[in-house]
């Protein structure tokens, strides 16, 4: 927008359309330097007073066709009178100041520093001449010239390509959707390339859900671009499997539920159709085939269906009592199989986490069995007593020669007892030895062997505090 900086000026080859404008800076007291180069247009108006710039096209825009071009804009608050806002409207027209038709708008707008604007124009006729005017379009209550603008850097017209892109779904699990451009501008025939795949041809079938790119060109040289997505059908399938609790059961199932889409759904059952509801019940353990339908898509599931093992005793380990008037027999159960963790108990008695059972007499049980779905086993062992006399027995010597007899001092208890306490002491009294635990001995150490003391201490059976002493030989 060059030219001589005045009062009613124009940039060079511009035209008035009607009132003529200013050319700026240094006018009315405005002096915003330019966007681009030296100087730019102002224009303002009011309700009657009009002012608008001509620019006689080189090549005249055609009837159903589109184009574009880019101009800079800006706002003036004073333009010799208080203003409101600014707002430009294009025409097309075939004379200067023509108003034929309006072409683009730009709306209020207040922004007094410079703002890229991109006007895109679909003339409905031929026009050899593009106005620009400043349009009043609000009530101003500062002064009669309520619109004033600013106006620079524009660019060079061109020819733009206007497409209408569509597209349809795909279905989530096959590639049933379809893009398709059609041209709303100008003549063909056209060229398309469309990515991803390098298709060339308008309509684009059997495509994946995702974003595609399209590419045209027309023969007079223009080409155009859009990007268009393919969506995932509405059509939803969920698939919810129930598995037997218990290994034998047959009550396992497979139900689908389905939403979305193009009803009405179909079903089928290992490639059979199926009336009803989608749920299949009272199956065996195998392999199965489930495939819902809409007038679109089609999903289908394999199911291997496989119920838990049986549940089974591998081991039930037996601790015999200490003598036959004791409690301390102990059953141990270990299970495998069903769907742990599991729970034990005695026929009848409180369930426990713990595979041990212990403080048992001597005596015939039976026990039971359960995983965390209720499947259960029943079993029995029988707690045996060897030892009828209840005593604690102390050794008279003992040779750790590693020949794995006699080895340790300690004694052979056969009793429940607790609150144990052995010491060893060697003839001067000190202590070389001292245990709690009666299944730990004493293997003599370093000493020499002879003669050694030992006291014992316990409480048996009953409750009631023994003590046992003695001399013990160490035999090397």
């Amino acid at each position: 927008m060059e030219g001589h900086p005045g009062r009613d000026s124009l940039p060079e080859d511009w035209i008035a359309a009607s009132n003529t404008p200013d050319v700026f800076p240094g006018v009315f007291g405005i002096f915003k330097p330019a966007s681009n180069g030296r100087t730019y247009v102002g224009l303002h108006s009011g309700p009657t007073y009009s002012e608008g710039i001509t620019q006689h096209l080189t090549s005249a825009l055609q009837g159903g066709s589109a184009y574009t071009f880019s101009l800079d804009l800006a706002f003036a608050p004073k333009y010799l009178y208080q203003t409101c806002y600014g707002n430009l409207v294009i025409y097309g027209g075939n004379t200067p100041g023509d108003t034929a038709e309006v072409l683009w708008r730009s709306g209020l707008f207040t922004d007094t520093s410079w703002q890229k604007y991109n006007p895109i124009l679909m003339p409905s006729k031929n026009y050899a001449y593009l106005s620009f005017w400043a349009i009043p379009s609000e009530v101003c209550d500062k002064s009669s010239f309520g619109c004033a603008l600013l106006m620079d850097n524009c660019s060079n017209i061109r020819q733009l390509m206007k497409m209408e892109l569509t597209a349809s779904p795909a279905c989530k699990r096959s590639n049933t959707g379809s893009v398709a451009v059609k041209v709303k501008t100008g003549k063909g025939p056209y060229e398309y390339l469309w990515t991803p795949g390098n298709y060339t041809t308008a309509q684009v079938d059997h495509l994946a859900a995702g974003e595609y790119t399209v590419t045209v060109n027309a023969p007079n040289g223009v080409s155009g671009s859009g990007k268009v997505i393919v969506p995932s059908s509405g059509f939803t399938t969920d698939i919810a499997v129930k598995t037997s609790a218990c290994y034998g059961e047959n009550t396992n199932e497979i139900k689908l539920d389905v939403a979305g889409g193009v009803p009405p759904y179909s079903f089928y059952f290992n490639g059979i159709k199926t009336p009803g509801d989608p749920v299949y019940s009272q199956l065996n353990p195998g392999y199965y085939a489930v495939t819902a339908t809409d007038a679109q898509c089609a999903d289908t599931y394999h199911v291997t269906i496989r119920e838990p093992e049986r549940l089974t005793l591998q081991q039930a380990i037996v601790t015999s009592t200490s003598c036959s008037a004791t409690s301390d027999g102990k059953i141990i159960l270990q299970a495998s199989g069903g769907t742990p963790p599991y729970l034990y108990r005695l026929m009848n008695e409180h369930w426990q986490p713990d595979s041990i059972i212990p403080n048992l007499k001597a005596d015939y049980y039976q026990f039971e069995i359960k995983d965390s779905q209720g499947c259960n086993l029943n079993g029995n062992a029988s707690i045996t007593a060897p030892y009828q006399n209840c005593l604690v027995v102390m050794p008279t010597a003992f040779s750790p020669n590693g020949d794995g007899r006699n080895d340790l001092f300690r004694p052979k208890v056969y009793d429940q007892v607790k609150n144990y306490e052995l010491s060893v002491y060697n003839r001067w009294g000190g202590l070389v030895f001292r245990t709690a635990d009666p299944a730990v001995g004493w293997d003599g150490g370093q000493q020499v062997e002879g003669a050694f003391i030992y006291l014992c201490t316990f409480n048996d059976r009953n409750n009631e505090r023994r003590e046992l002493s003695g001399s013990v030989m160490l035999v090397k």
